[in-house]
């Protein structure tokens, strides 16, 4: 894991990093390695990905940060890209893969209320990707919409929201 996330700061080849990050994220879906990654500043090495101009990087750094942030202690460096990860829902292509791994993180990131305010003002797009998105995106977007309905201070948000 160290060697990885040596490999991910020390190159710029997106195929190299996406390479990294897509065994980093395998790695990831074992809670075994979560404290491990995390240890090894390896939450902000792959949240440093995010800026990455190349999709499919970001896309994979995403699915990391998803695959880590079953774990609490991990959630609170996560909720730092938080607001970056909403923008960068918004801006992605309609049904992309940057799309739905941006939200599949929100919606990891959302299962408890404690950062359900740095999604409010995504609310608008959310229901907009519902109405419009393909049904892979829809489900997903679903299940945020959810996690965000549980908490009574954001219901209010999601039903006054202009679409």
């Amino acid at each position: 894991l160290q060697k990885l996330l040596h490999l991910l700061q020390s190159t710029d080849d997106p195929l190299i990093q996406e390479q990294a990050l897509i065994t980093l994220s395998n790695r990831a879906a074992f809670s075994v390695n979560h404290d491990i990654i995390r240890n090894l500043d390896g939450l902000s090495i792959i949240g440093r990905m995010l800026s990455d101009c190349i999709p499919r990087v970001k896309e994979k750094a995403l699915n990391a940060l998803n695959n880590l942030s079953m774990n609490i202690e991990n959630q609170k460096e996560i909720q730092v890209y938080i607001v970056q990860v909403c923008k960068d829902i918004e801006s992605a292509s309609l049904n992309s893969d940057l799309q739905l791994a941006g939200l599949r993180l929100l919606t990891n990131m959302s299962v408890t209320s404690d950062y359900h305010h740095m999604m409010i003002n995504s609310i608008p797009c959310f229901l907009h990707l519902l109405s419009e998105g393909n049904e892979r995106t829809q489900i997903q977007t679903l299940k945020l919409l959810v996690n965000l309905s549980a908490n009574p201070a954001v219901t209010r948000h999601i039903l006054q929201a202009q679409v």
